[in-house]
């Protein structure tokens, strides 16, 4: 009402007195009240899914309420006619109706009382292939689960997606000229009874053509690596699929079209077209965080994403924290499968200092990694040559130099979202240094993590497992980078980086020193409740610790967390407070993804 004056008043001040007639009707007509009635249609009796069919096929709806009353009765004689073409979609073949109009001064109402009876139900179901597909399996998924069943009330929306499903299949696999011989569902009303035959010809399978690739940057030779089909193989979507995404994850293409020239058929074959549109050869990258970890971090990168034309590129890294530097720069070699296959050689340097410990290192290494085919598991074998200078606590600075050979084993499995509800991760690595190859000291060191994410309720459950264990005759002559330490944003929540583990005396200052120990284990449980579209809280319990022997002191710690969801994933922020010790509470600052 108080919108009808203000619009009333405006107009008066603007056109009354110019136009007073207008300027009167246009006033009678905002002072007169609104209707805002609408013709009510109820729908009683029978089932929910009865009851909305019927009103999805009803048209009479359409009908405003000043409708004359004879334009109604008209359209009443085609509502029964509706009524039971809705019902036998459902298989009601007796449905019988009751139907009430009636008007008052504002409106129309129609109440509709249904009465079912017995539904037509399904007696008999005839399915056969025929043709080359008949023998080859690929539509034996609809014979064994055709999602309608002897036994099952009819259904004429499932029947027509069953027939789909036949089309749908057959030109996925190849069978384009495929064609129901018949397709028919034959009803006995007096039996309440029907049959449904369905009788497909696939006719032939077609198969890969000519490939033709179209590209500016590498050779044909080494593109045709990547390729998950061969001309003469028979035609399969899920190759093309496979090969587009294949190459999208190459790192060399900006754009990539796998087209079937479904239109330019040779025969039974079918042509495809590839073409690539390379991304621009050098990469560079910068950027700044903040970890409670490291502190304040500049982040450089640089990338020859083609060295030549056999696909070998170039990367480069560089980042600068308070708590150390770490550089690497690697050239990489695609193998005969470039998609699961790459042989590295890098070389690299790493310093870090926290309160009781100092570690450079330089690497210098190769590694050669793969994937099985149709398994996500990544296979890592690397050799490194490490030289380590060193301090822990006030002790002089040593030297280490070891041959490190290494086996790793990892795999991610997730819904593919930046906040995915449920998935895992796992890493496993063994590695040594024998000193039978000139190493200072001989060692085996095992290492695994494994996390889960689990939906549950409202939330999410976050679960992590770490652990590891050496072999090796004193801990001192590890250097600092093979001793496991816990405490930290990833670790144990509430006590500073790398602060949990085995202690020692500093001579000089009488103090405790965290000097790392030969075994690790930390675990975490947690929680979060998605509030808005790209935030989340969280509560958690972690525990853990680095220690020598078998009696480990575990040390716990709890907290609450709030989260963004980027799209680079969680950035976090933890308040945790230590439960053991006199750490007090922490507060953590994080990102990445979950697994």
């Amino acid at each position: 009402m108080i919108d009808r004056i203000w619009i009333l008043l405006t107009f008066f001040s603007s056109s009354w007195w110019r136009w007073p007639r207008l300027g009167l009707g246009v006033a009678l007509l905002l002072i007169a009240p609104f209707s805002w009635a609408a013709p009510e249609i109820k729908v009683e009796g029978g089932d929910e899914a009865l009851r909305e069919n019927v009103r999805n096929f009803l048209s009479i709806g359409e009908e405003p309420c000043d409708t004359a009353l004879w334009r109604l009765r008209a359209r009443m004689r085609e509502l029964g006619r509706q009524v039971q073409s809705a019902a036998r979609a459902l298989g009601y073949y007796h449905l019988e109706s009751d139907r009430q109009l009636s008007r008052d001064d504002e409106c129309w109402a129609l109440t509709i009382t249904l009465h079912p009876g017995e539904p037509v139900r399904i007696t008999e179901m005839d399915l056969q292939i025929k043709g080359e597909g008949g023998s080859d399996g690929t539509f034996q998924k609809i014979i064994d689960k055709p999602d309608l069943n002897e036994g099952d009330v009819l259904n004429h929306g499932r029947y027509e997606s069953l027939k789909s499903r036949f089309n749908v299949l057959a030109s996925a696999h190849g069978y384009f000229d495929g064609q129901f011989e018949r397709a028919r569902v034959v009803v006995d009303k007096d039996e309440y009874s029907a049959h449904v035959e369905l009788i497909y010809n696939t006719g032939p399978r077609y198969h890969f053509g000519g490939i033709n690739l179209k590209h500016d940057i590498l050779k044909e030779s080494f593109i045709r690596r990547y390729l998950t089909f061969e001309s003469g193989d028979p035609y399969d979507t899920e190759p093309l699929l496979e090969l587009k995404s294949r190459l999208n994850a190459a790192n060399y293409f900006r754009s990539v079209r796998v087209t079937p020239q479904l239109q330019s058929l040779e025969g039974e074959r079918v042509p495809v077209d590839i073409e690539l549109e390379g991304r621009k050869r050098h990469a560079y990258s910068a950027g700044v965080g903040y970890a409670t970890d490291t502190g304040a971090r500049l982040l450089l990168g640089y990338e020859n994403r083609y060295v030549n034309r056999s696909g070998h590129w170039f990367n480069a890294d560089l980042e600068v924290s308070e708590v150390g530097t770490n550089v690497e720069a690697s050239y990489n070699i695609p193998m005969s499968r470039p998609a699961h296959e790459t042989l590295r050689f890098y070389s690299g340097y790493q310093s870090e200092e926290t309160d009781d410990t100092r570690s450079d290192v330089s690497t210098l290494g190769t590694s050669y990694t793969r994937s099985t085919e149709g398994s996500d598991w990544l296979q890592t074998y690397s050799l490194n040559y490490e030289q380590e200078y060193y301090e822990v606590g006030g002790e002089p600075e040593q030297r280490s130099d070891l041959l490190i050979p290494a086996f790793s084993l990892s795999r991610t499995r997730s819904d593919g979202s930046n906040y995915p509800t449920s998935g895992w991760s796992f890493l496993g690595r063994v590695s040594g240094s024998p000193s039978s190859l000139g190493s200072d000291t001989s060692f085996v060191q095992l290492y695994g993590r494994i996390k889960g994410i689990y939906g549950i309720g409202p939330g999410r459950l976050l679960l992590r497992l770490e652990g590891g264990i050496t072999e090796v005759g004193e801990v001192g002559d590890l250097p600092v980078s093979q001793r496991f330490f816990a405490g930290g944003d990833a670790s144990v929540r509430g006590y500073d980086y790398k602060s949990l583990g085995p202690t020692e005396i500093d001579d000089q200052t009488g103090e405790p020193v965290v000097v790392g120990g030969r075994n690790l284990i930390t675990q975490s449980i947690e929680y979060d409740y998605r509030f808005k579209s790209n935030w989340a809280v969280a509560a958690f319990f972690d525990q853990g610790n680095a220690f020598d022997h078998s009696d480990v002191n575990m040390m716990r710690s709890a907290g609450i967390g709030l989260r963004w969801i980027s799209p680079i994933g969680p950035v976090r922020v933890d308040v945790a407070r230590a439960l053991d010790g006199e750490e007090g509470w922490k507060l953590h600052l994080s990102m990445g993804p979950d697994l």
